[in-house]
């Protein structure tokens, strides 16, 4: 797991304490490193630890490292007698930070050392790559109840969900591409997904319905009979005699008449149902109907974090009544069903799933960041 944890402070750990330090650290401060042009004076009052869940960004947010600031441990207070050294160690923001690559990342499960549900804001950087491998788990996942959380898919940042497997014949099912992304926060305040310009948040394909098995017809050719048995008979004539050969009741009538197709040809007009040049001599040439077995195909995974390159057509060399299967879905999109039929295979998964509750998502939203259905 590549996340790290930082903190905006803490502030004044030794030497002297100045109204001008405390106003740029805690109310010209920006979250993203900036400090607002502030030349008003502050006053103390200004600098109670305030646990409302509802401020998007106090001077001083309640945390639990601001609760043990001071020489003594006893936090910055909320209200009543102010000390300023009570203010020592105190911090503004939280940062965590993801590199390289994690798969089904548990986001609410990183150390924010009892922070996440209060109003201290917590900036959540994805630069690296957040990927699953199983379609029933989304690649990053956001579980509890949070306050001020702010996910930021970054330019370089990936959130790819797993891809739907397969239907396999006979008319297995494709099952549904994962999510990129889970929020299932509820009873939150402030929560955003913001995404960059050049992010990828992207659901799993659908897998492809299984194909089915089939039969093909076809006419063929065939030679029916036995062996031949030769009769010669001599017929006399006023200077000499000739050898006829002829068929006799060999056994080939039973094959040509019983056995052979109705259309075998020359099998009669001779004696016993024999004939030339058909039934040649206790054969008999003819076709009939085959019937043969053919296989359908199955159906294709659907695209996703652990299927990135493999192709997503299905095979279409079945014959006969056999039906290919469907091809998997694209980044977000439905698998096709069988005979290929657009979009009844299994459903994309969602680039940004789950509940939805207090979440807004920000930042760029077109069809290169998000593939493709949000809450």
């Amino acid at each position: 797991m590549a996340v790290t944890v930082s903190t905006q402070g803490p502030f004044f750990t030794t030497g002297p304490i100045s109204w001008s330090d405390l106003r740029t650290q805690f109310r010209a401060a920006n979250i993203d490193g900036s400090f607002d042009n502030d030349t008003n004076p502050i006053s103390a009052s200004e600098l109670y630890r305030d646990t409302t869940l509802t401020l998007t960004d106090p001077n001083v947010p309640d945390s639990t490292e601001n609760r043990i600031t001071g020489p003594s441990n006893n936090g910055v207070p909320e209200s009543g007698a102010y000390a300023i050294s009570r203010i020592r160690r105190a911090i503004k923001y939280y940062f965590l930070d993801q590199t390289n690559t994690d798969t089904n990342l548990d986001l609410d499960g990183q150390n924010y050392n009892g922070n996440i549900n209060r109003n201290i804001r917590k900036r959540f950087r994805i630069d690296g790559t957040l990927g699953s491998n199983n379609n029933t788990q989304a690649a990053g996942h956001f579980d509890a109840t949070a306050t001020n959380v702010r996910l930021e898919i970054r330019n370089t940042g990936r959130v790819l969900g797993a891809s739907g497997p397969p239907g396999l014949i006979p008319d297995g099912v494709g099952q549904n591409g994962g999510d990129a992304l889970s929020l299932n926060s509820t009873n939150g305040n402030n929560n955003v997904v913001d995404i960059g310009a050049t992010a990828d948040v992207w659901g799993g394909g659908g897998g492809g319905d299984g194909g089915r098995n089939g039969t093909s017809t076809s006419r063929q050719t065939f030679t029916y009979g036995g062996s031949a048995t030769f009769q010669i008979i001599v017929i006399g004539c006023p200077n000499n005699c000739r050898a006829i050969q002829i068929c006799v009741n060999d056994g080939g009538r039973q094959s040509c008449l019983n056995n052979a197709p109705g259309d075998c040809i020359g099998c009669g007009g001779c004696q016993g149902g024999y004939g030339l040049p058909g039934c040649a001599c206790g054969s008999c040439l003819g076709s009939r109907d085959v019937t043969v077995n053919t296989t359908g195909s199955d159906g294709v995974r659907g695209r996703g974090f652990d299927n990135q390159t493999a192709s997503l057509i299905a095979t279409d060399d079945t014959g006969g009544s056999a039906v290919r299967g469907g091809d998997g879905g694209n980044w977000g999109e439905d698998g096709n069903g069988p005979d290929n039929e657009a979009d009844t295979g299994g459903d994309g998964g969602f680039a940004i799933g789950g509940a939805g509750a207090n979440w807004t998502i920000t930042g760029t939203q077109n069809t290169d960041t998000i593939k493709v259905n949000t809450f």
